[in-house]
């Protein structure tokens, strides 16, 4: 499937057209030059905003598909059990930091 640049441009999440940011090329043997644009998403009520992401031009103007989006995730989901463990220790650790009864020496 080929994909057109505007097509790329879209924000992955609200789909709204990107602006770009910067462009840079590179040579590389056996394929030519290649165009990347950093694009960012500019729909201030997306989740978005402000986010970088990469479009590949090759030399004959084709966009390859995306590479990280057809890959396996690397690590299994937590269990419900130790995502709550995680939560309750980041939470204690907080109070450990914000409670305000700590001593500070050295000073």
């Amino acid at each position: 499937m080929q994909t057109t640049f505007e097509e790329a441009s879209q924000c992955p999440k609200c789909k709204n057209p990107g602006m770009t940011t910067n462009e840079s090329k590179k040579r590389v043997i056996g394929r030519g030059t290649i165009t990347f644009f950093q694009i960012m998403c500019q729909t201030q009520l997306c989740p978005w905003y402000e986010t970088v992401w990469i479009v590949q031009v090759n030399e004959d103007g084709s966009i390859p598909t995306a590479y990280a989006q057809n890959l396996k995730k690397q690590y299994p989901r937590l269990s419900p059990e130790a995502e709550q463990q995680i939560v309750d220790a980041v939470n204690n650790q907080l109070k450990a930091e914000t409670r305000g009864d700590g001593e500070i020496r050295g000073r």
